[in-house]
């Protein structure tokens, strides 16, 4: 092909031709065979075409496979929140559950404490609710005794108070549940290869049947990527 090329160089440049001038068809025909070599070298090339077609591709195959890397990422999240509830119902409504050789001593303790923290976060939040409906009602009360605006203030007090303690039982709360996470995991993974026969788990088995077939599929997929 090379020698082609170089010899119809050699034939457009030849002082006859330039002096005479070359046919418009002859050229285009030369032209023509010379495109037509090139073509037929690309399809007898399987290298070529495949180093034209991965580069053509590689973008395309790069977006898919992020794609798919961030669809199994979400779904791996959904599939352990799941056995995370799966596992924090078991413990929580069914702590002699057969299937369950016995929740863990410290699992048990953190549930307690998680139940001890919760109910007095209620008593607080009634409490600091009744004080600022008797705030309200001195509000609207003309202001006759002299002792008003200290039980304003007070009151004010007493419910910053009652919110400050507030929030540092939801942090408790919140540090006690990142605690059982791991635990109700595992409890929820037991629970859910044991599938023990409950017809209010069952919904629950569904969904984390359908989260992992979809993940196979996706994984599938993206070894074709991959490879």
């Amino acid at each position: 092909m090379e020698n082609l090329s170089v010899s119809f160089s050699s034939l457009l440049s030849s002082p006859e031709l330039q002096e005479n001038g070359l046919p418009y068809w002859l050229f285009y025909l030369l032209l023509s065979i010379i495109l037509l070599l090139v073509f037929i070298a690309f399809l007898c090339n399987r290298d070529l075409r495949q180093k034209i077609s991965y580069a053509l591709a590689s973008p395309r195959r790069k977006f898919e496979r992020l794609r798919l890397q961030v669809i199994l990422k979400r779904e791996e999240e959904k599939k352990n929140d799941l056995l995370r509830r799966l596992g924090e119902l078991a413990s929580l409504r069914w702590p002699n559950l057969q299937e369950i050789p016995g929740l863990p001593d410290e699992v048990k303790s953190l549930e307690e404490k998680n139940s001890r923290l919760q109910e007095k976060w209620h008593q607080l939040y009634q409490e600091q609710e009744r004080l600022k409906q008797e705030k309200k009602k001195l509000l609207t009360q003309a202001e006759t005794s002299r002792d008003l605006p200290e039980k304003r203030e007070e009151l004010e007090k007493n419910i910053s108070i009652l919110e400050k303690k507030r929030n540092d039982i939801q942090q408790e709360i919140m540090a006690t549940d990142e605690l059982l996470v791991p635990h109700h995991e595992t409890i929820g993974k037991l629970i859910y290869n044991l599938r023990p026969d409950r017809e209010d788990l069952d919904y629950i088995y569904f969904q984390i049947d359908s989260i992992k077939n979809k993940i196979k599929e996706n994984q599938e997929q993206l070894k074709k990527f991959l490879g």
